[in-house]
């Protein structure tokens, strides 16, 4: 049910991927506006509101907690295809931010209770896979129904079966015991107490272990959510493609890749563990530091089809850090506090990574494709080329213009940004290096 859960907030987080390019057409939006659309105001509203949200979940009912926000999300992507600007879209997009605040500290925590701290990464592998699949179909879905209906239909058709999700959480989920599951489980003392995020806080920034972590993982999502944001709208601008085969293409290489990476990462790594923990850290770090020169290839591709090829290798290789990484901040934190320590590993994450990653990567599209196309035109980029293309019955000359300054500038500054992944495994690295060779 959890993986469910995860599943639909997914599709309904990154479906924006795949329709961006005839969103930002369509109500004429700069890159700088469609990263503020996926970055500030999702992930920063997501965050903001994760405080409350894990408060809530290390004291009450997780289960409702769950079912109320799964209603609520989704409703706010059906009433995204209800938009015509860019400050109405900003608010349904916080809205959805809002609502999937409390997936995943509720639903760690329950993870938490459910499986015992030996088990505990293979079932948030599992857990985890509810993002990658989601994205994975969400494309494809997302792709042939934009083809065929438009961009506005697809947010309603992917956002409000998400009611009838919310519906089967609350009635067949149960709330388990809080701490039930650890290894060591004091009776006499308030093990389950709900711990303070200054406690909390205070626990994760002692821990060498936990601080380099957290460290490697802001740089991970600094410099690859942009790839998330603009790979959709590159495909679309570079290659002469429908938006079904987009979201297949989109689908069947970063987000199989992924799918793949999350759960084998989990298994694999907890197959280390039980070895060397210290694997925990040092798998992840070596994988995505692989990975990071595989997508700079593929993204240098001329045809869609390597492209395709060198993605997939690439998002095999990258997204093994997941389940490993929460695991070791589970198995560091008290029972009363997993809650807390996920919003605040999110908050870090989120506020620098998937909130500054897409704004700065769609402003950096849009002076670099200013500069290149001042390069082959004496006029103004935004005034010639509003939404990124040239206005209905320009000269061809212009046109061409247009849209060449504004593929070669994504490639670029996604090129860029997926070859500095190779940095966090130096920081995996030391956290495994702190951390001691057996349980």
């Amino acid at each position: 049910m959890l993986f469910t859960i995860y599943f639909f907030s997914s599709i309904d987080r990154s479906i924006f991927g795949i329709l961006a390019q005839p969103v930002k057409e369509e109500l004429l939006l700069a890159d700088w506006q469609l990263g503020f659309l996926t970055g500030f105001a999702f992930s920063a509203v997501q965050l903001v509101f994760g405080l409350p949200m894990a408060r809530l979940a290390d004291k009450w009912n997780r289960v409702k907690i769950l079912s109320i926000c799964i209603a609520f999300w989704s409703l706010m992507t059906g009433f995204s295809g209800l938009c015509t600007n860019f400050i109405q879209l900003t608010f349904a997009r916080m809205g959805v931010g809002i609502g999937e605040a409390a997936c995943l500290p509720a639903s760690h925590s329950l993870i938490s209770d459910f499986y015992p701290p030996d088990r505990r990464t293979k079932a948030l592998a599992i857990f985890g896979l509810g993002y990658p699949v989601g994205a994975l179909l969400g494309m494809i879905l997302g792709g042939v129904v934009l083809d065929h209906w438009g961009w506005r239909a697809a947010f309603g058709i992917v956002g409000f079966p998400g009611l009838l999700v919310a519906l089967l959480a609350w009635r067949i989920m149960k709330e388990p015991p809080r701490g039930q599951q650890d290894a060591i489980v004091d009776r006499d003392a308030d093990k389950a107490r709900a711990v303070p995020y200054a406690e909390a806080i205070g626990t994760m920034w002692r821990s060498p272990v936990l601080r380099q972590m957290t460290i490697a993982l802001v740089i991970v999502t600094v410099f690859t959510s942009p790839t998330s944001t603009f790979l959709g709208p590159f495909l679309a601008r570079k290659f002469p493609i429908s938006f079904t085969q987009l979201g297949f293409i989109m689908a069947m290489t970063m987000m199989l890749g992924a799918s793949i990476s999350t759960y084998g990462g989990g298994v694999i790594a907890q197959r280390l563990a039980k070895r060397d923990q210290r694997w925990l850290m040092w798998f992840p770090g070596m994988t995505i530091a692989f990975g990071a020169p595989l997508y700079v290839i593929s993204l240098a591709q001329p045809t869609w089809e390597w492209l395709a090829v060198w993605m997939f290798l690439g998002a095999l290789s990258n997204a093994t850090f997941l389940a490993p990484c929460y695991t070791v901040l589970h198995n560091s934190t008290p029972a009363g506090g997993r809650a807390k320590a996920v919003v605040v590993l999110s908050i870090v994450m989120g506020l620098i990574g998937f909130s500054l990653g897409p704004l700065l990567a769609g402003l950096a599209n849009d002076l670099l494709a200013a500069h290149l196309f001042r390069g082959v035109s004496s006029l103004n980029f935004m005034t010639a080329c509003p939404g990124g293309e040239a206005v209905k019955g320009a000269a061809p000359a212009l046109a061409e213009a247009c849209h060449t300054s504004m593929v070669r500038a994504t490639q670029l500054v996604m090129m860029m940004t997926m070859a500095i992944t190779v940095w966090p495994g130096l920081h995996f690295y030391l956290a495994g290096k702190h951390m001691p060779k057996q349980r």
